[in-house]
C-alpha cells in the first residue's frame, strides 16, 4: 500500500468515526501522525476514540500510524500545531537503520568549510556506557576553553535521568525548583516563552563559562521528568530541543561553542543530540569487548547522519573519540592501541566519501586520557591547570569549528573578480634551478641575509642538502651577484644552459682518472689544470698571457676536446706545473675572479665505482683549493657539494675548512617564506592586493621586507589560520610540516605545495568562492601529499640510497614514533648505522623521553609518502 492510499483511507475512517472532523496525516521516519480534531470525541477517552477509528481502518492502515492525537477543540491547547512538512525524526531506530546502506554518501564536516559556521557549534558528549569520564572531560575542555583561549561557553546538562554537571562544576546549590532543562523542554513543548538566562547559572568569575543544568532534584522534577515527551518534539510546529539551542545561541551569552552533556545509552533524548543538533559528537568509551559492538555501530549512524545546520551543503556530525579512563601500567600501550585500531576499522569504510578533504585516522581523531587518582576521586573537575592539560586535545578539536570573532574578509576588500584574476596569474615554478630560464630565475631568487654571508668569496666551501638551494645560489653567483667578482664556471649542473664544454660527465672522468693514474698522479693535479682552461675560455684578458699549456690553444669545440687537451696537459711532466704558473700570472693582473662549482653530486655517476671516483675526486679539489689559496688573492674557489658527501669524505687536513665553510639552511621562517612570496607578487592582481593593505608592499623589494610586511603578504595569499581565530598559524603549520627531522627546510618543498594548493583552488573556486585570502588555508592541507612523495624519493634516490631499507622497515611498522627495538629487528645486521644515518639524513628523530629504550618520530614531511600514521608504538 502507497502511502497516498494508506492516508486517503486514514482520513475516511477519522470521518466515519467523526464526520466533518478536521484531520491531519503527517508522515515521518517511523511512519504516520495523526491528529483529528471534533466534538464528536467529547465523550470518550483517548483510548476509545481510537479503537473506535481503528475499527474502520484495516490492519495494513492502521500499522503505519505510530501516534493517533484523537481531540476536541477545547484540548488542543495542550497541544502544540503539527509541523506541515514531514520532519526527519533522528530516532536510534532510523539512524541504525542507515547503518546496512552500501555506499555512504560524501561526508563534509563542520571542520572542512571554509567559512565559519554562522552560530555556535554544538558539541555532545556521548557514552554507551557510564563509568568513562565522559561528563569530567566535559567539564575538563570546558574550563580550558574559557581560561587558555578566552572562549564563552555555554554547558548543557542533558542528561536528564542522572544529571551531574552541577555538582562537577560546585554550583549544585545554585539551582533552585523549577529551574534548569527539563522546565524549559516542558515549556518548550506547551509552546510558552520562557527567559533562558533565567535558567542559567554563572561557573566563574570571569564571565565566560555557563551552565544550564538539567535541574533541582526533587519532587518537582520528577513530576516535570515523566511529563516530557521527547518523541513528540519532532512533529509539533515548535521543536522544544531546537528552541533551546537557538534560544541559547541568541541569548545575550551569546556562547562561542555550546557542550551537551548527553544520557547514557539508547535513550529518547540521545539520539537527536547525536544525529540532529550536533556539530561534533565526542564519544567516550573503555575498550573493553562489551564496547565495541555499540560504539562501531554508534560511529556508523554518525556518519550516515545530517546535522539541522543549513549550510548549502549536507554536513555530518564530526566524530571524535576519547578513550577514558586509562589504567596505569603495562596494559596502558596495549589497550590503547587497541581502541585506535578498532576506530580505524570503523571509519576505514568512509574514506572514500570524503572527496574535498583528508581520510579519517584513528591518530586524528582519538585520545587517551589516563587515569588520575586525584580526577576520580574528586567532587568537582579542578581549575589546576596540571588535571586539565590531559583534556587539552578534546578543547582543540573543538576550537577547529568555532567561528572566528568579527570574522571578515582581510583589509583589502578584493573583489571575487580580484582573485580569479591572482589564480590566472600566480604561478609557483617547481622546476629545479639550472632548468628555470635566464630571466625568471633573477626575477624569483630571493638574496636574503644567508645568501650574502655565502656568497662571500672568501667562504670556499658552502654545503646543504638537496634542494636547499645550492644549484640557485649558484646560478645567481654565475650571474654576476658578488660585486667586483667576475664568475668563471669550472663545473655545472648537467641540464644548466650555459653549461661549459669542460664541465664534464661520467664518461669523462673516467678518461680524466686513467690519465692521472698513468702518471701517478692525484685529482688535484686535475683540478689545478681544469681551473686554467675554465679560465683562459671563458676570461678575455687572461688570454694575454697565452695558452695556460699548449694543447689548449685552438681546441676544438665539445668535450671530447676538452678532455682530450686536458690528458694531453697531464701527460706532460710540466703540464701541471705549467699551468699553476700561468695562474699565477694572471692572479698578478688584479682581476678577481671567482670559480665556480657546482654539480658535482651527479656529474660522475651513480654506481659504487662511480660514487668511490666523486669521493676522491672532491677530495682532491678541496685539497687544491687549500693549497691554492694563500698563494692567490684574485683567484677565489668557490665549491657547493652536497652535505651528505662533504660527510663521507676523508682528506688530509679536512679540518681546514671549518672555519671556512657555511651551510645552507632556512633558520628564520620569514626568510623562508619570501621564496614563495617572491613568486606571488610577479602576479599583477596579487600586487593590486597587497597595495590595499600596505601600499608600499608592492613597491619594495621581498629581500628587505621586514617580518611585519612578510606576515601582512602571507595572509593575503594564503589566510593566517589554518581554521578558525584560535587554531594552528597557517605559517607554523607550514614551517612544521615542510621540516625534515633535523629541522632543515626545503625551498624547492615550499614550492611544490603552494603550486599543489594553485591548482586545488582553482578548482574549488568554481565551485565555492573564497574572499579571505587568494587561497584558502584548507588547500594546503589537501597538497601536502603532493610534496612528500618527492621530499622522500629525492631523500632516497639521490641522497641516500642506503637508507631504502629503513623506509621500507619504516612503512612496514606503519606508525610514529618507532621503538628503537622494532626498528633494529627490522633492519637485521648493523642497524645502528642505518639508524645513526637516519637520523643525520633526517629521515628520522630521537623522541625525548625517561623511557628505558629509544623511540624514533618521523617527520611529516616523509610520513605521508611512508603511510605512516602518529600512533606510537605498538
Amino acid at each position: 500500500m502507497s502511502d497516498r492510499e494508506a492516508v486517503e483511507r486514514i482520513v475516511r475512517s477519522v470521518e466515519a468515526e467523526a464526520p466533518g472532523a478536521q484531520v491531519q496525516v503527517v508522515s515521518d521516519a517511523g511512519g504516520f501522525t495523526v491528529r483529528a480534531v471534533s466534538e464528536a470525541f467529547a465523550a470518550s477517552t483517548g483510548e476509545e476514540r481510537r479503537q473506535r477509528v481503528i475499527a474502520h481502518l484495516g490492519e495494513d492502515a492502521a500499522g503505519r500510524v505510530h501516534t493517533w492525537e484523537l481531540i476536541t477543540p477545547a484540548e488542543t491547547v495542550w497541544y502544540g500545531e503539527l509541523a506541515s512538512e514531514p520532519t526527519r525524526v533522528p530516532a536510534w531506530s532510523s539512524a541504525l537503520e542507515l547503518v546496512d546502506d552500501s555506499e555512504p554518501t560524501e561526508i563534509t564536516f563542520a571542520s572542512d568549510l571554509d567559512d565559519d559556521l554562522e552560530s555556535a557549534p554544538v558539541v555532545t558528549f556521548y557514552s554507551l556506557k557510564g563509568g568513562v569520564g565522559r561528563s569530567t572531560a566535559l567539564v575538563a575542555a570546558a574550563r580550558r576553553l574559557t581560561a587558555e583561549h578566552g572562549l564563552t561557553v555555554l554547558c548543557i546538562d542533558m542528561d536528564l535521568e542522572a544529571p551531574g554537571l552541577d555538582s562537577l562544576f560546585g554550583i549544585e546549590d545554585e539551582v533552585g525548583t523549577d529551574r534548569g532543562v527539563v522546565s524549559l523542554l516542558l515549556q518548550y513543548e506547551f509552546e510558552a516563552s520562557p527567559s533562558i538566562l533565567e535558567h542559567v547559572v554563572p561557573v566563574d568569575d570571569a564571565g565566560r563559562l555557563f551552565c544550564i543544568p538539567a535541574g533541582k532534584l526533587d519532587g518537582t522534577y520528577a513530576t516535570q521528568l515523566r511529563a516530557l515527551e521527547p518523541e513528540i518534539w519532532y512533529r509539533e510546529r515548535v521543536n522544544a530541543l531546537h528552541k533551546l539551542i537557538d534560544d541559547a545561541r541568541e541569548s545575550n551569552l551569546r556562547p562561542d561553542v555550546i557542550l551537551i552533556d548527553s544520557r547514557t545509552g539508547v535513550s529518547p533524548v540521545a539520539a537527536p543530540l547525536l544525529f540532529d543538533v550536533s556539530d561534533m559528537a565526542v564519544v567516550c568509551f573503555h575498550p573493553h569487548g562489551q564496547a565495541k559492538p555499540g560504539t562501531e555501530l554508534l560511529t556508523k549512524a554518525l556518519l550516515r547522519s545530517t546535522t539541522r545546520r543549513d549550510v548549502g551543503v549536507r554536513l555530518t556530525p564530526e566524530p571524535r573519540f576519547v578513550v577514558s579512563p586509562m589504567p596505569p601500567g603495562l596494559s596502558a600501550s596495549r589497550l590503547a592501541e587497541r581502541a585506535k585500531g578498532w576506530v580505524d576499522g570503523w571509519v576505514q569504510p568512509f574514506s572514500s566519501a570524503r572527496v574535498e578533504a583528508s581520510a579519517l585516522s584513528a591518530e586524528e581523531i582519538t585520545h587517551v586520557v589516563p587515569y588520575s587518582a586525584d580526577v576520580a576521586f574528586s567532587d568537582t573537575v579542578s581549575t589546576v591547570q596540571g588535571q586539565l592539560s590531559p583534556y587539552a586535545r578534546i578543547a582543540d578539536w573543538i576550537l577547529q569549528i568555532v567561528p572566528e570573532p568579527n570574522a571578515e574578509p582581510l583589509a583589502h576588500k578584493r573583489t571575487s573578480e580580484s582573485k580569479k584574476a591572482a589564480l590566472r596569474q600566480l604561478s609557483f615554478s617547481t622546476g629545479t634551478a639550472e632548468l628555470l630560464e635566464h630571466e625568471d630565475f633573477l626575477l624569483d631568487y630571493v638574496v636574503t641575509r644567508q645568501v650574502n654571508e655565502t656568497a662571500d668569496p672568501h667562504i670556499p666551501l658552502i654545503l646543504g642538502r638537496k634542494g636547499t638551494g645550492k644549484t640557485a645560489l649558484f646560478r645567481w653567483l654565475a650571474a654576476g651577484g658578488s660585486d667586483g667578482w667576475t664568475p668563471i664556471l669550472a663545473t655545472t649542473p648537467n641540464q644548466f644552459s650555459g653549461r661549459p664544454d669542460w664541465s664534464f660527465g661520467p664518461e669523462n672522468y673516467d678518461a680524466i682518472e686513467g690519465a692521472l693514474d698513468a702518471k701517478g698522479l692525484d685529482w688535484g693535479a686535475f683540478w689545478q689544470v681544469l681551473v686554467a682552461l675554465a679560465i683562459y675560455r671563458t676570461h678575455a684578458p687572461s688570454q694575454e698571457q697565452g695558452a695556460p699549456h699548449p694543447a689548449m690553444h685552438g681546441i676544438d669545440v665539445g668535450d671530447f676536446a676538452a678532455t682530450q687537451a686536458i690528458a694531453q696537459v697531464i701527460a706532460d711532466p710540466m703540464g701541471p706545473l705549467q699551468c699553476a704558473d700561468w695562474l699565477r700570472r694572471v692572479d698578478a693582473m688584479g682581476d678577481k675572479l671567482l670559480i665556480l662549482f657546482d654539480g658535482l653530486d651527479t656529474a660522475f655517476g651513480h654506481s659504487p665505482e662511480q660514487r668511490i671516483r666523486r669521493s676522491a675526486a672532491i677530495a682532491g679539489l678541496l685539497t687544491k683549493q687549500a693549497d691554492l689559496a694563500p698563494r692567490l688573492k684574485g683567484v677565489r674557489l668557490k665549491i657547493l657539494v652536497r652535505q651528505d658527501i662533504w660527510h663521507g669524505l676523508r682528506f688530509e687536513n679536512k679540518s681546514h675548512f671549518y672555519g671556512l665553510s657555511r651551510r645552507l639552511q632556512w633558520e628564520e621562517r620569514e626568510e623562508y617564506f619570501k621564496v614563495v612570496l617572491k613568486r606571488a607578487v610577479r602576479a599583477p592582481a596579487f600586487r593590486e592586493i597587497l597595495a590595499a593593505t600596505d601600499e608600499l608592499l608592492p613597491a619594495t623589494d621581498v629581500a628587505s621586507w621586514s617580518p611585519d610586511q612578510v606576515a601582512s603578504a602571507w595572509g593575503a595569499l594564503v589566510g593566517e589560520r589554518m581554521r578558525g581565530e584560535r587554531t594552528a598559524f597557517t605559517s607554523n603549520w607550514v614551517w612544521n610540516r615542510l621540516a625534515d627531522a633535523n629541522g632543515d627546510h626545503s625551498p624547492r618543498a615550499l614550492l611544490q605545495l603552494f603550486a599543489a594548493a594553485l591548482e586545488w583552488e582553482k578548482d574549488e573556486e568554481r565551485r565555492s568562492g573564497y574572499e579571505r585570502s587568494v587561497l584558502r588555508p584548507r588547500s594546503l592541507a589537501l597538497s601536502l601529499e603532493h610534496v612528500s612523495e618527492p621530499a622522500l624519493s629525492a631523500l632516497l634516490d639521490e641522497e641516500f640510497q642506503e637508507l631504502r631499507q629503513v623506509a621500507a622497515a619504516l612503512r612496514e611498522y606503519g606508525r610514529t614514533p618507532v621503538g628503537e627495538d622494532a626498528l633494529e629487528e627490522a633492519l637485521g645486521e648493523t642497524p645502528e648505522d642505518l639508524i645513526g644515518l637516519a637520523q643525520e639524513a633526517g629521515l628520522i628523530a630521537a623522541v625525548e623521553s625517561d623511557a628505558a629504550t629509544r623511540s624514533f618520530r618521523v617527520p611529516d614531511l616523509y610520513r605521508w609518502a611512508l603511510s605512516v600514521t602518529r600512533r606510537g608504538p605498538m
